[in-house]
């Protein structure tokens, strides 16, 4: 008798980084503890049978933010056309990759950094208006990632703070504006990861932003990731959001919830990454495992 084929998933890659991050070799070894078999496949390589596969998982996308239309086309033809099963879903990705999805967090009582928007062909108008009492100010474009075209402002920087917002604007581009925590720069961001819906682990991130750089391309360069600890408060804030998020579409594989710390010291949401977060899988020696065995039980319940 012929052995059964082990399930097949496809882990998104892109071109620029076609074997992903360092989170892929435990994770295929985990895979494969677990009866899968595991591959990157860059989601815009035409020579790709996605329906090979049992299972696409989309967090390694990491370029979609300059082909924004080609991946949500790709994403449609995945989980739509194709009828592939895809986590995080569809309607999840698309939702996901413009920030503004932060205005419906926080329409669903979720803290967030405070935020102003400026669309295309919005008047930028009084900029005290945006930049608040803040003594610094941040500017980037709401799909971006990696701090593309992010930038830190002091608030009296008034043209070099619209002359960013009105390059993003003239570009069809809408603009997000909010105050620099000064925590940040004590005590870094706070990340934390979930899978299957349920809290896994936590990083700590060194401050990223440099003062009076001006918008870059990214910031990759600046980031320093360490293992952390989750707060009480932390966890509350992560399990807040990532229930609001699952409230409207459904369960999640993966998330990574990033906040900082006010002044008074609570939490404050600075992004709900459901797309394409790296899981910092490394930090934590459990952690692979658990995200294979979330794989593993939505590949079974795609069989069911």
């Amino acid at each position: 008798m012929a052995e059964r084929r082990r399930p097949r998933i496809a882990l998104t890659a892109c071109e620029r980084f076609p074997d992903l991050h360092d989170d892929w070799p435990p994770l295929r070894a985990a895979l494969d503890e677990a009866g899968l078999e595991g591959r990157p496949a860059v989601w815009s390589d035409p020579g790709v049978d996605w329906t090979a596969f049992d299972l696409v998982v989309a967090n390694g996308a990491w370029d979609n933010i300059h082909r924004v239309d080609d991946f949500l086309a790709w994403v449609d033809r995945i989980g739509s056309g194709l009828g592939v099963r895809m986590v995080n879903s569809p309607a999840v990705l698309r939702w996901n990759i413009d920030k503004r999805y932060l205005r419906d967090l926080e329409e669903r009582s979720v803290p967030i950094v405070p935020t102003a928007w400026v669309e295309p062909g919005q008047d930028v108008g009084d900029l005290r208006a945006l930049v608040g009492s803040a003594a610094e100010v941040v500017v980037k474009p709401t799909v971006s990632g990696g701090g593309h075209l992010t930038a830190r402002y002091g608030a009296d920087q008034h043209e070099a703070v619209r002359t960013h917002i009105e390059a993003l604007t003239t570009r069809g581009k809408t603009a997000m504006v909010q105050p620099y925590v000064v925590t940040v720069d004590r005590e870094g961001e706070t990340g934390l990861v979930f899978v299957g819906g349920e809290f896994s682990h936590a990083i700590h991130k060194a401050p990223m932003i440099r003062r009076g750089v001006g918008p870059q391309d990214s910031l990759i360069e600046n980031q320093v990731v360490v293992a952390a600890t989750a707060t009480t408060t932390q966890r509350a804030l992560g399990e807040q959001a990532v229930a609001a998020a699952e409230d409207v579409f459904g369960p999640t594989a993966y998330a990574r919830v990033d906040m900082v710390d006010l002044e008074d010291g609570t939490p404050a949401l600075l992004e709900l990454e459901l797309l394409d977060p790296v899981l910092f899988l490394t930090t934590d020696p459990g952690a692979p495992r658990r995200f294979a065995q979330v794989l593993a039980a939505r590949v079974r319940a795609g069989h069911a």
